[in-house]
């Protein structure tokens, strides 16, 4: 909405609290805990029904089932899962805490402006401070097949586990890399389901030369995976490595995995292909946010440019900027590092906050250190999990954009006509204008064009997000509550300022 500059003074934007935390995985309570203690007001707004992010998710309800005699699901999902319990627990008694579940974010501004969705009720909230928590995504993984009904991520299949106790059946064939896959294959085990076959792309020399990198802080976390491989190979489950060049076989379903390892061609028949590529940052609501980012080429990802307390930056021209971006983001959302990283770099953003705030001497070197130890574990991570279903850019016929059904094939066609950048692309094609807004296919459109440029991935393009990040209802749009005072402002004829020189605009910050 636009005015004249001149008229009057804007009228104040109220604060809603100090601290609006989006996302109530492991680093958005621990962050909440801490400003709460402090004294601070938080508003936590997260899309899931109960706390705990991806990872401790209904963790309280699978606790309590427990406690009924329904003890197999919780003893399966295994230490890791059940350690949420106290973090919940001291979340849930802060009364200075306004959790609000089931609410979707659509967009957040850098001035400290978040807009959110629950039902057909919308609108905006403002705080001084805002702490994106949103979490993490699976690395999309287009291959010949992976459309097809059956073909499953392992954070899909972990989420039906936590949520609706939900365990599959039939042959289950897990391919990719990552702790994660390891994890997901013991935990269906346990529950009596042996897959048939875990088919890994990571090789065994990729963990001799990763072990470099190993520090006393990352034993813990990698004597784990070590017992998560144990535990396959003595309960017979088949396993193999450097497995390339996927494609799932079927008509209306999946019906078969077929692969090569080693040169040699493999088919494997299956009811369920479970895929996964490893993690990456959700950078959606930082993108859309106007966020600087920056190319992991380690990680082979975008996420957010922050400093080590997560403080974001504004890359939104300077007509449209804040003088001070609002924003930080930890946890995952940041940097992947797992449940206890999430919960000290949370600590952490929340300490720096009550430093700005004035409530606090600054970051504590305990808190310091334990973001560093629990980190330090990364670096062989990576090079122990390279990517690997993902690696190699997709033959023609493989769809990319499966929202709308774009293949590789038809965007090539479309760069080589000279639609080279990302959002001349998309304008074309509505490549990543469908449901996921570019989570899916924005780094595979953006390697082909980079193939077409013959460039290298750190010069990836990137197109920039617009809101709202996630779909929002027309009703719920036209009933926005909270709408900053100054862009709901009607201007009459008679507000015309008489000398023309004066008659200029001013458009506050999206």
């Amino acid at each position: 909405m636009m005015h004249a500059t001149g008229l009057r003074p804007a009228p104040p934007v109220p604060m809603d609290a100090d601290t609006i935390i989006v996302g109530c995985g492991p680093a958005g309570m621990a962050a909440a805990i801490e400003l709460a203690e402090a004294g601070c007001s938080v508003i936590v707004v997260d899309m899931q029904p109960t706390p705990g992010g991806q990872i401790f998710r209904n963790l309280e309800a699978n606790i309590a089932a427990a406690h009924s005699g329904s003890r197999e699901l919780l003893a399966a999902l295994g230490p890791s899962y059940r350690a949420g319990a106290d973090l919940i627990q001291r979340f849930r008694a802060c009364t200075r805490i306004d959790y609000r579940s089931q609410t979707t974010v659509w967009e957040v501004r850098p001035d400290g402006t978040v807009g959110w969705l629950r039902g057909m009720e919308a609108g905006y909230l403002r705080a001084s401070h805002v702490l994106l928590a949103h979490g993490a995504m699976e690395r999309p993984t287009p291959f010949p097949g992976w459309t097809l009904p059956g073909v499953m991520t392992a954070g899909a299949v972990q989420t039906l586990l936590k949520a609706g106790n939900l365990k599959p059946s039939g042959n289950i064939v897990l391919a990719g890399t990552g702790p994660l896959l390891l994890l997901l294959a013991r935990q269906l085990h346990r529950l009596g389901v042996k897959p048939a076959l875990v088919g890994r792309s990571d090789r065994f020399a990729d963990g001799l030369r990763a072990a470099r990198h190993l520090r006393q802080g990352g034993l813990a976390p990698v004597i784990k995976g070590l017992g998560w491989l144990a535990h396959l190979k003595l309960a017979g489950v088949r396993s193999v490595t450097g497995l390339s060049d996927l494609a799932a076989e079927g008509h209306e379903k999946v019906e078969a995995a077929s692969f090569t390892v080693r040169g040699r061609k493999m088919r494997v028949p299956c009811d369920l292909l479970v895929v996964h590529d490893g993690i990456v940052p959700a950078v959606d609501i930082p993108n859309g946010a106007g966020l600087a980012l920056q190319w992991d080429q380690v990680n082979a990802s975008w996420r957010p440019r922050t400093k080590p307390d997560g403080q974001a930056a504004s890359t939104l021209p300077p007509e449209l900027r804040p003088d001070h971006c609002a924003i930080r983001i930890t946890g995952d959302a940041r940097r992947i590092g797992g449940a206890d990283a999430a919960m000290a770099h949370g600590q952490l953003a929340a300490q720096a906050i009550l430093a700005d705030l004035g409530r606090g001497s600054g970051i504590s070197a305990k808190v310091r250190a334990a973001v560093g130890r629990t980190l330090s574990v990364r670096p062989f991570l990576d090079a122990a999990f390279p990517p690997g279903l993902s690696a190699p850019l997709p033959e023609n016929n493989t769809i990319v954009c499966r929202c709308e059904e774009l293949t590789a094939g038809t965007l090539r066609e479309k760069i080589r006509a000279g639609f080279t950048n990302m959002d001349a692309l998309r304008g074309e094609t509505r490549c990543g204008m469908g449901p996921c807004q570019g989570r899916n296919c924005m780094v595979t459109a953006a390697r082909l064009i980079a193939e077409g440029r013959g460039a290298d991935s750190p010069a990836l393009p990137i197109f920039r997000g617009r809101p709202p990040v996630r779909p929002l209802p027309l009703g719920a749009l036209a009933s926005l509550t909270g709408l900053d005072p100054r862009e709901t402002e009607l201007l009459t004829l008679e507000d015309k300022p008489e000398n023309d020189q004066e008659d200029t605009v001013h458009v506050p910050a999206q």
